[in-house]
């Protein structure tokens, strides 16, 4: 991983429902008045581009989909973090948020009626009408499955795992020179469905590389000693 340089600003990707808003109460502990976000305005409106201090960091939802990726507002970043998380739990993650707040949020705004076609009956009807993972939208253009290794290693301060954080948040403690804090849990939604085997099925099928980029993430931290291989049923990621 490239090693850190508190001279030059640091960009956290925060990939949704991978932990990002406990992990900004760490970073705002860490960096105080020199963290700056890039998340959209109440009014909808899109993040303002910041200059940055010296020994600063960025944390938000860098959606390059929507026009809001890191290379759209900070083109000369050099170094990154993120987490990451298996991309069947990203996605489980977010209908179940979905059905507990957003969809009644929606519906007061006048954005989604009920029995539309984004109106999810059910969980398999979600992943059948969303069937992409949204992982590389948060990610910096130009990955892909022939360079992502290099990338994470030349541009990557630190890359975490939902699954792993408590052992590897002090990895990124002194990588980046601040004493260790645990990490606060936030944001999760219960579970009361599970999609079927044929939607699970799909779903890997569709989005191949960010499955292998999870893997790959994975295996690095297992030869550290770090974390744990999947056992039997859950090779999601």
């Amino acid at each position: 991983m490239k090693a850190y340089d508190p001279d030059q600003p640091l960009i956290s990707l925060h990939v949704p429902k991978c932990a990002g808003q406990s992990f900004r109460g760490l970073l705002r502990h860490w960096y105080g008045d020199r963290l700056f976000f890039h998340y959209f305005h109440k009014e909808n409106a899109p993040p303002p581009r910041h200059v940055l201090p010296p020994r600063a960091c960025v944390h938000g939802h860098f959606n390059r989909k929507k026009g809001l990726g890191v290379d759209d507002y900070y083109p000369e970043a050099g170094q990154f973090i993120t987490i990451l998380r298996d991309p069947l739990e990203i996605a489980l993650s977010n209908y179940f948020y979905w059905k507990r707040k957003a969809r009644q949020l929606q519906i007061e705004r006048g954005t989604l009626r009920e029995s539309d076609e984004h109106d999810y009956r059910n969980i398999d009807d979600f992943f059948r009408k969303r069937p992409l993972s949204h992982l590389m939208n948060f990610l910096p253009a130009g990955l892909n499955r022939d360079n992502y290794r290099e990338f994470f290693e030349e541009h990557f301060v630190w890359v975490g795992l939902v699954e792993n954080l408590s052992e590897t948040i002090p990895v990124l403690a002194k990588r980046l020179g601040f004493a260790a804090v645990a990490l606060e849990w936030r944001n999760a939604s219960p579970r009361d469905e599970e999609p079927s085997p044929a939607v699970i099925q799909a779903f890997l099928r569709e989005n191949p590389l960010e499955f292998e980029i999870v893997r790959h993430v994975r295996g690095q931290w297992l030869e550290q000693g770090i974390g744990r291989a999947p056992g039997a049923g859950e090779n999601h990621g």
